[in-house]
């Protein structure tokens, strides 16, 4: 069996990791949930295991799995550019990031494709992520989702 990525965050440096383990990952909307009487936020993701990879910049060979990102000691969830009711919706994770908040010390905002953003808000940094299954080949690839944009679409130049 290959070797599960189980990583924790305690700081933004650290959350910086694991985002780049996250980068491009796949989650429809209906694997997230904010448990605010738990304070936990989670999500299941599909993410692409480049840590695996020979050319992490290749595409060749790759191998997805699923991940539990979970994040605890969440105040409140905050989010832009999404449809609560479009459960099936598949969203990409760009990015995660950090900064200073007002009533809460830190906003960890979770940056999707297609100007979608989910912010967490609370007092510290307490993450994991966890792969959980076996890796499979990839249904489709980071790749594949640019192969199919125009030079224009990439720049920004489309209209």
């Amino acid at each position: 069996m290959a070797t599960k990525l189980k990583l924790k965050a305690a700081d933004p440096e650290d959350l910086a990791v694991i985002s780049a383990c996250l980068q491009d990952a796949r989650i429809p909307l209906r694997e997230m949930a904010y448990l605010a009487q738990e304070r936990r936020f989670a999500a299941a993701f599909t993410r692409y295991r480049r840590e695996c990879l020979p050319d992490p910049t290749s595409c060749e060979g790759l191998t997805e799995c699923l991940s539990a990102l979970v994040f605890e000691d969440v105040a409140e969830v905050k989010y832009r550019g999404l449809d609560p009711d479009d459960l099936d919706r598949e969203l990409v994770l760009l990015t995660i990031a950090t900064e200073p908040g007002k009533e809460h010390l830190i906003h960890i905002d979770l940056v999707f494709e297609g100007d979608v953003w989910i912010q967490l808000r609370t007092d510290s940094i307490r993450c994991r992520l966890d792969d959980f299954g076996d890796p499979v080949p990839c249904t489709k690839t980071p790749c594949d989702h640019f192969a199919q944009l125009t030079y224009a679409e990439m720049a920004g130049d489309a209209t």
